[in-house]
């Protein structure tokens, strides 16, 4: 019974051990029926180690129902915690989708200074509810939360509607904030069950230790207790006679060379085993069903235990090689972090890749603050993804991807040959089409100034009954040659725009009947506006012309019957979409991929310019919109047109009394005096005579000064000198060449507004505005 006790405990130990291997894998599953199959197994496994253990022993019993409820828990709270991760993956797209657009907001030029320091404020508070997301304890989302309020709190007042977008996810026990709490919590309760699995593991194995060291040490009782028979067996015989002496020695000597020989290979095989000797063995079929025979099998047992562990461990050793042969062999450069983001391992590309030594990365270094010190600037990303910028102009593109065990992996690749290789072929493109457009425009007003030429060359021979229609053929050439440069503004997005805050239901319904007028009897015509009010703003006789033009081209490319639809929808909270749609021969893939480029026309009649796609195109995009085609042959064609929305301005404008207008053009003088008519204004074209006036007169109102004066670039001085002398005064700096950047937006926010040349009166009302 002793060396059966002794392989129970090896089975015991064996099964402990593979228990105390599958209970950590239960919070890697993603999949809640994954973990609860997981967890059965570990459960069935539990009831089979019980089988094992003898009925009286309690304590054994005890930890392994301990064992059993910590599964069940550990299964219950992996599941719980996989649902609640789903959940936040999905608003923390839905909060990353809404981070992007208040960045496309903010960067809007069409919005006023205000409004777009409230997109900014909008997408910081995105901002600080995805690294809310993100974080890996509580007190970082207890940080990001006090974060959010304060900032929800300074914004409330001033645009509560997009705050309750970002308050329905982010607040509320289904908000983002409740989610990560409860998320976080499960973990803590995953890690004390798998912690208390890995004490009953522990104990499990630590009974199989003690049993087996009793059952070696009931071994070596019974070994004396032969021994101790034996010599009183002797002494028997050999007072019992000679013969009885011979018999006893005789019996010493079998029994001597039985069991110590066999005790002493065992031993000596052990002993070779324990040196890593796997080539020591004992003979099989012999000594079966004895004590002996046992002590064979169980050393036969742990020899076979012993080679598993060696072929495992050779295994191992070549999966790390292959892994290390894969690192390396990798163009990208690989770093695995730990959880406190210090360098755990890398592959050889990373030091080519980043430009950091051998010896600056050995160790365990703190990888993003290593990249820092060395001049590498990380910006922000979608999701996984983002770059990295170097001073010398290197450009490295970084995904970081999150491990289940804790800490994540860096992929870094150098993207800047390709970014350059893509800077030189945009730069190709745009030759390509600049030469296009060239040769097409020299062609057509070629023509143009060959009618024109004809003409007046005609004109010095021609009786007076000629003249009327000569100047009549000079007219249409001017007319047409007017149509092209207006078509050309409208696809350089350089055409002088006049837009107005308007209804567009009210200026595509005006619009129809004129569009139905063009259009064939045979092709039916539908307008589908939209159910309540949409304000824009935009230019209404060119949005018209827009529309016209899509109509227009609907209906050449349907032959015979036939159907074209205009529908207003709105595309988002913040967008509207007019929908041209037809029952056309549709565009194959070739000619949709061309459709909006200039002087690009499938018409074979000659009378298409291959402008008039190219104007809407650029017209929209001038407006702040975007437009989108979807065609396909035989099918018809869908032009989309995108707009932001505009809601009607309801602050009040502050009263001008006295403007002080800076201008050395005298038809802009003109220009903005018409539109300033009802204001005091006093005016000078001369930067010198403006500061003189500035220091002099009492403060202005506003200020509208040119940016280039006499070929000097004064108006940034005039407008800080005015800004400077009192805080009511408000500035427009006029250029039609603004710069990218304005020096004085930082220091006076709110009070100085660069608008572009011509100025509208929309425009100066908007700067007016408290």
């Amino acid at each position: 019974m002793t060396l059966t006790t002794a392989e129970q405990a090896l089975a015991l130990s064996r099964r402990a051990s593979e228990l105390a291997t599958k209970a950590p894998y239960l919070l890697t599953l993603p999949s809640p029926f994954r973990i609860r199959q997981q967890a059965d197994e570990a459960r069935q496994l539990i009831k089979e180690i019980l089988g094992g253990v003898p009925i009286g022993d309690g304590e054994m019993v005890s930890h392994l129902g301990d064992m059993d409820r910590n599964i069940a828990v550990l299964a219950e709270v992996a599941a719980v915690r996989a649902g609640l991760t789903d959940r936040i993956l999905r608003i923390n797209a839905e909060i990353a989708d809404l981070e992007r657009r208040y960045s496309n907001n903010a960067r809007d030029i069409g919005s006023s200074i205000a409004n777009a320091h409230q997109w900014l404020e909008l997408q910081r508070m995105a901002g600080a509810l995805v690294r809310a997301g993100r974080a890996s304890n509580l007190v970082s989302v207890g940080e990001y939360q006090r974060e959010y309020r304060i900032m929800s709190a300074r914004l409330a007042a001033q645009a509560p509607a997009s705050i309750l977008e970002l308050q329905a996810r982010a607040i509320g026990p289904d908000g983002l904030f409740e989610l990560r709490r409860q998320e976080l919590g499960r973990q803590i309760d995953a890690e004390a069950a798998l912690d208390r699995i890995r004490a009953g593991a522990e104990a499990t194995n630590l009974y199989a230790t003690q049993t087996s060291a009793r059952a070696q040490a009931d071994i070596a009782a019974e070994r004396e207790r032969t021994r101790s028979s034996i010599l009183l067996a002797k002494s028997i015989i050999f007072a019992a006679g000679l013969i009885s002496a011979g018999v006893a020695i005789t019996a010493g000597i079998f029994v001597s060379s039985y069991v110590t020989a066999n005790l002493r290979a065992i031993s000596d095989a052990m002993s070779r085993l324990a040196v890593g000797d796997r080539s020591s063995r004992l003979p099989r079929g012999t000594h079966s069903g004895d004590e002996i025979g046992k002590l064979f099998h169980s050393f036969r047992a742990f020899r076979a235990n012993a080679l598993r562990l060696d072929r495992s461990n050779r295994q191992l050793a070549q999966r790390n090689a292959l892994f290390q042969n894969l690192y390396d062999g990798m163009s990208d450069g690989l770093a695995i972090l730990s959880d406190k983001g210090c360098l755990v391992a890398r592959n050889s590309r990373l030091v080519t890749v980043t430009g950091l030594s051998a010896q600056v990365l050995a160790g365990r270094p703190a990888m993003t603050e290593l990249l820092a010190v060395n001049g590498w600037t990380r910006t922000s990303g979608a999701d996984e993804f983002s770059e990295l910028h170097h001073s010398s102009g290197r450009v490295l593109e970084l995904r970081e991807s999150s491990l289940a065990t804790g800490g994540s992996v860096m992929l870094l690749s150098d993207a800047s040959k390709r970014r350059e290789l893509e800077d030189r072929l945009r730069s190709v493109q745009r030759a390509e089409a600049l030469g296009k457009i060239s040769g097409e425009v020299a062609h057509d007003f070629g023509n143009i100034l060959t009618t024109i030429s004809t003409n007046l060359h005609l004109m010095e021979t021609a009786t007076a009954d000629r003249m009327p229609a000569l100047r009549h053929s000079i007219g249409s050439a001017l007319e047409v040659g007017t149509s092209l440069t207006q078509r050309l503004l409208a696809f350089a997005r350089r055409l002088n725009l006049e837009p107005e805050i308007l209804d567009l239901n009210a200026l595509v319904e005006g619009v129809e009947d004129l569009i139905a007028f063009t259009l064939s009897d045979e092709i039916q015509f539908e307008v589908r506006l939209a159910d309540r009010p949409i304000m824009v703003r935009v230019d209404p006789g060119q949005l018209e012309s827009a529309l016209l033009n899509l109509c227009l081209n609907a209906g050449q490319a349907i032959k015979g019957a036939g159907r074209i639809e205009i529908r207003i929808v709105l595309a988002s909270p913040d967008t509207v979409q007019i929908e041209v749609s037809d029952t056309g021969r549709g565009m194959s893939p070739e000619v949709l991929a061309q459709a909006t480029e200039p002087f690009f026309t499938t018409r074979s009649d000659g009378m298409g310019t291959g402008l008039g796609l190219a104007m809407v195109s650029g017209f929209i995009r001038q407006s702040g919109g975007d437009l989108e085609i979807s065609s396909a042959v035989g099918r018809g064609t869908t032009v989309r047109l995108l707009l932001p929305l505009c809601s009607i301005p309801e602050r009040p404008m502050q009263l001008v009394n006295r403007v002080l207008l800076v201008e050395d053009n005298a038809a802009d003088a003109a220009h903005a005096r018409l539109i300033l008519e009802k204001a005091n204004i006093i005016e000078t074209n001369s930067a010198t005579h403006a500061f003189e006036i500035l220091a002099t007169e009492e403060p202005f109102d506003l200020v509208v000064t040119d940016l280039h004066l006499l070929g000097e670039s004064a108006g940034w001085r005039i407008a800080e000198a005015a800004l400077d002398r009192t805080s009511r005064t408000r500035v427009v700096v006029a250029s039609g060449h603004l710069p990218a950047d304005t020096p004085l937006t930082n220091r006076y926010p709110g009070r100085i507004f660069p608008i572009a040349k011509p100025l509208t009166a929309a425009a100066i009302e908007a700067s007016m505005r408290n």
